[in-house]
C-alpha cells in the first residue's frame, strides 16, 4: 500500500512539474504565437564544455515552449515561436558571451531540426577553441596606501587562469568597493590589456586611482513635512540616528547604515543622503566632504485594525495604534492588542461548528488574548543598535499541549546592526504567570500523576529568560526568495542568576537554515533544515521539570507535513472508559487492575513533545499555468522526529519519519494562504493511556491493556474507601492500525510559507 501511495504522489508531483514549467523570456522581446508561426518545441547546445546549458540559454533571447507543451501536449501550457531576427542575433550574442570570457576563436553555428506539426527544434552548435591565459596581472595605484594588500586581498582572478573578463570587472568592482569604505570616495579605476601568440596569452593592467583621502564633513538636513503639517522629528534627533560625526574617515557604508536607521524608525516615506560635491574643502592633506540629507516625513500617528480566520485560531482580531515620534524622539511607540480562539472561546463562544478543529483542543475553550506596549530606540549610546522595550499581559495556548497566561510581563531586546544581512538580538524576558497543561503530560513525561504534584509546578511562578538570536539573510527577497539562504540560531537560558524560580531551569539550543534555488520558469526548489536541543543545568542532565512551553514539538502544516499539529513524536492517549479486572495469580490470590478492553479510538491524543528535535523539508514550489500571479502548487517530502533523551519513562529514542505530500497556495496580500495534504504511512505510535474524567480530584489512573500497576483499596475513611493504583510506569498502548488511504492523509490550512 505504502508503495502505491508515493507512486501516486510521485506522478501527480510530475504533472504538476509539467503544468507549471514555464521559462522566463526577455523583456521587450516577442516570442508569442501567431498564425504561421513556427513553434520551439526544443532548444540545443552542442559542443559546450565550459558553460552549462542553462547558462548559454539565459545569454539568448530564443526560449522554447513551455515543458509540459512539449513532452505531454497540454493545451493551456505556454507556446513560443521563433523570432527570426533575434534567432540570428542569438548566434552573435553567443560568440560575445564566450569572447569575455576567454574564448577568442569561439564559433557558433545554427541549425533547425522538424518537431512535430509546425514545429522545430534549434541548435547551437559550438566551438570553443583554445582558452586565453592571462600571463601577467599588474594592478597599479595602490603602492602608496597603507592598506593596500587588503585591497586586493581575494579578488577573483590571478595569472594563470582563464582570461575572463568578466572577473576583471568582479575584481575591479571588489577592490574600488573597499576602497570607497576605506575614505576614498572618488576613486576610479581603468583596466588595460593586450594578446600575443595569436590571442591565447593575455596581458593586464588595472590602474586604479584612489582620489584624495576624504573625511566627513557637516550635516546639511532638509526636511519636507507630511501634508498640511510641521516638521515633527528635531534635526538634532536626525543627526544623532545618523551617527556620522564631523571628521570621521568616510565610509560607503556608514552612508548605507544611516540610511537604513532613518527608515527604520518608520517615520520617513523618503531618505536621500549624498556627499555634497560642491561644498568639499581642504583640512591638511584631507578633503572634507559635507553631506546632504533629504528627509519626507510620514504622518507620526497610525491606526490598523485586522481579522481573519485560522483552523486553530478560529476567527481572530488585531488592533494597533502607532507613535513615531514618542516623546520627541524618533521612538517608536506600539500598542497592540490581540484576541483569538472568538467563536469557541468564552465568553465568545458563540459559533463552535465554524472551528471543527479548534473543538478537539482542550486549550481552545477560553478566548487567547495579547496587550502589550513596545517602545523601540532608533539608536542606543551612540551605538548602531536598536533597543526594545515591551510590557504585556497574555494568554497563549498551543494545540493540545498547554496554555501559558502571563499576568505581567516584560521583554528587554537589543538588536546589533553591524552586519547589514546578519543581525545579532540579545535579549531578557521576565514574567509572572503559570502554564496548565493536560494531566496525562505530566504523568507520562515528568511522573507527577497527582492533583497535589500537578498544582506545585502550575501555579504562578517567575520565569526569566535571557537569549541570543542571530539571523543570517542572504535570500533575494524577505517576503517569497528564489535564490539564496536563510540561517537563524538561538540560545536560551532560565535560572535563579538570570531571577528565574528555582523550579523553571533549562538551556535550549535552536539552529535552522533554509536554501532557495530557482530552477526556471518561476519554479523554486526549497530545502530547510532545523534541530534543537533542550537539557537542564548542564548539557548531562535531561531529566527534570522543563516547563511544556519550553520543550520542543514538530507536525503541522508548516512542520512534518504528514502529521497533525505537535503530533510527531511521543504521545499519550486518553481513554473513553476502563473496566477493573481480577485476575488471579500463581498463589491462588487475586490482583485488581484498572485497563481498558473496548476497540474504540483513544477519547483524545495529548502530544507529549521532547527534549531532542529534527526536522528536514523538501519542498518544489510550482508556478501555476492558470492565474500564475495567484495559484502556486507544490510537492514536498518532510522527514524528522521529536524525542526525549535520557527519559526514565516509555519515551526514549528516535526513528525518522518520512512523509510526502501536495499543496495549494493563493498568493495574497498578507502571505500564501496554503492549503496542505501531507501523507503518514506510519502507524500510531505506541504510548501510555490513561483515563481522565476524574483527574482533578487527584486520580489519573493507567488503563492500558498490559497494565500491570496493582490496585488495592485504602480505608483511610471507612466510610468511603477509595481503589488506590500503585505507582510506576504506564504500560504501552497500541491504537488500531486498520486506517485506510484516507485516514492517512492530513489536511492542513496555514498562512505563509511552511519555511
Amino acid at each position: 500500500m505504502t508503495a502505491d501511495i508515493i507512486k501516486r504522489i510521485i506522478t501527480a508531483a510530475t504533472v504538476l512539474a509539467a503544468c507549471s514549467a514555464l521559462p522566463t523570456i526577455a523583456s521587450g522581446q516577442d516570442l508569442g504565437c501567431h498564425t504561421g508561426d513556427t513553434e520551439v518545441r526544443g532548444l540545443d547546445f552542442i559542443g559546450n564544455h565550459e558553460f552549462t546549458d542553462a547558462e548559454l540559454a539565459n545569454a539568448i533571447v530564443t526560449t522554447p515552449s513551455a515543458w509540459a507543451r512539449r513532452y505531454l501536449d497540454l493545451p493551456f501550457s505556454a507556446r513560443r515561436c521563433l523570432d527570426e531576427q533575434e534567432f540570428a542575433n542569438d548566434r552573435l550574442r553567443l560568440i560575445l558571451f564566450y569572447r569575455r570570457r576567454g574564448f577568442p576563436a569561439v564559433t557558433v553555428d545554427t541549425g533547425r531540426i522538424a518537431a512535430g506539426r509546425s514545429g522545430i527544434r534549434v541548435e547551437f552548435k559550438i566551438h570553443e577553441g583554445r582558452a586565453t591565459v592571462l600571463r601577467s596581472l599588474v594592478i597599479k595605484g595602490l603602492d602608496s596606501l597603507p592598506n593596500a594588500s587588503s585591497v586586493k586581498a581575494g579578488i577573483p582572478i590571478a595569472p594563470g587562469q582563464r582570461f575572463d573578463r568578466t572577473k576583471i570587472d568582479a575584481a575591479i568592482d571588489l577592490m574600488t568597493r573597499r576602497l570607497r569604505n576605506a575614505g576614498y570616495p572618488a576613486v576610479t579605476a581603468h583596466n588595460s590589456f593586450g594578446t600575443a601568440d595569436s590571442g591565447l596569452v593575455a596581458f593586464d593592467t588595472l590602474t586604479i586611482t584612489p582620489g584624495t583621502l576624504t573625511r566627513f564633513g557637516g550635516v546639511a538636513i532638509a526636511v519636507t513635512p507630511a501634508r498640511n503639517k510641521k516638521q515633527h522629528i528635531s534635526n538634532h534627533t536626525v543627526r544623532r540616528v545618523i551617527g556620522i560625526d564631523s571628521g570621521a574617515l568616510y565610509r560607503e557604508q556608514a552612508l548605507i547604515d544611516a540610511q537604513r536607521a532613518l527608515y527604520q524608525t518608520d517615520a520617513y516615506t523618503h531618505v536621500a543622503i549624498a556627499l555634497d560635491s560642491a561644498g568639499g574643502s581642504r583640512a591638511g592633506p584631507d578633503s572634507i566632504a559635507p553631506l546632504n540629507v533629504s528627509l519626507a516625513e510620514n504622518t507620526m500617528h497610525a491606526a490598523r485594525l485586522g481579522g481573519g480566520y485560522g483552523t486553530l485560531d478560529c476567527f481572530r482580531a488585531t488592533g494597533e495604534l502607532d507613535d513615531y515620534n514618542f516623546l520627541n524622539g524618533a521612538r517608536h511607540l506600539t500598542i497592540q492588542g490581540r484576541v483569538s480562539k472568538i467563536g469557541i472561546g468564552s465568553p465568545l463562544n458563540g459559533a463552535p461548528d465554524l472551528c471543527p478543529q479548534a473543538k478537539a483542543d482542550p486549550y481552545s475553550e477560553r478566548l487567547n488574548y495579547y496587550l502589550g506596549a513596545t517602545l523601540r530606540q532608533p539608536v542606543f549610546f551612540g551605538l548602531r543598535t536598536v533597543p526594545t522595550l515591551t510590557a504585556y499581559t497574555s494568554r497563549v495556548s498551543e494545540y493540545k499541549v498547554y496554555v501559558r497566561t502571563t499576568l505581567i510581563g516584560g521583554v528587554a531586546s537589543l538588536q546589533y546592526q553591524r552586519w547589514a544581512r546578519t543581525p545579532v538580538t540579545f535579549g531578557y524576558t521576565m514574567d509572572f504567570g503559570r502554564t496548565e497543561s493536560q494531566p496525562a503530560l505530566f504523568c507520562a513525561v515528568f511522573n507527577l500523576c497527582t492533583a497535589e504534584e500537578r498544582d506545585r509546578v502550575q501555579r504562578n511562578q517567575r520565569l526569566g529568560v535571557v537569549n541570543a538570536v542571530v539571523v543570517h539573510d542572504a535570500t533575494n527577497d524577505p517576503i517569497a526568495p528564489s535564490s539564496g539562504t536563510l540561517s537563524r540560531f538561538e540560545v536560551r537560558h532560565a535560572s535563579p542568576l538570570v531571577l528565574s524560580d528555582s523550579g523553571l531551569q533549562f538551556n535550549t539550543l535552536l539552529a535552522e537554515t533554509s536554501r532557495y534555488i530557482a530552477i526556471g520558469g518561476g519554479n523554486v526548489l526549497a530545502m530547510h533544515i532545523r534541530g534543537g536541543l533542550v537539557f537542564g543545568r548542564n548539557f548531562r542532565t535531561n531529566a527534570g521539570f522543563i516547563p511544556p512551553q519550553e520543550r520542543l514539538y514538530a507536525g503541522g502544516p508548516s512542520s512534518v507535513r504528514g502529521f497533525a499539529q505537535n503530533e510527531l513524536g511521543a504521545v499519550t492517549y486518553i481513554a473513553p472508559s476502563y473496566d477493573t479486572v481480577t485476575v488471579p495469580d500463581i498463589g491462588g490470590q487475586t490482583n485488581t487492575y484498572f485497563r481498558y478492553l473496548g476497540t474504540a479510538k483513544p477519547k483524545r491524543v495529548v502530544p507529549v513533545g521532547g527534549n531532542s528535535l529534527v526536522v528536514a523539508n523538501l519542498e518544489l514550489r510550482l508556478r501555476s499555468p492558470v492565474l500564475p500571479d495567484v495559484l502556486q502548487f507544490g510537492v514536498f517530502v518532510d522527514a524528522g522526529d521529536v524525542w526525549n533523551r535520557g527519559a526514565g519513562t516509555t519515551f526514549g529514542g528516535y526513528q525518522i519519519k518520512v512523509t510526502p505530500g501536495v499543496q495549494v497556495a493563493a498568493l495574497t496580500p498578507v502571505g500564501p494562504v496554503r492549503v496542505v495534504v501531507g501523507y503518514d504511512p506510519y502507524p500510531q505510535p505506541v504510548g501510555p493511556l490513561y483515563y481522565e474524567s476524574n483527574a482533578d480530584a487527584g486520580a489519573l489512573p493507567c488503563v492500558a491493556p498490559g497494565n500491570t500497576l496493582r490496585v488495592t483499596t485504602d480505608y483511610a475513611d471507612p466510610a468511603h474507601p477509595v481503589a488506590v493504583q500503585a505507582p510506576g510506569v504506564c504500560a504501552g498502548y497500541k491504537p488500531p492500525t486498520n486506517r485506510s488511504f484516507g485516514q492517512r492523509l492530513t489536511f492542513g490550512l496555514a498562512i505563509g510559507q511552511a519555511f
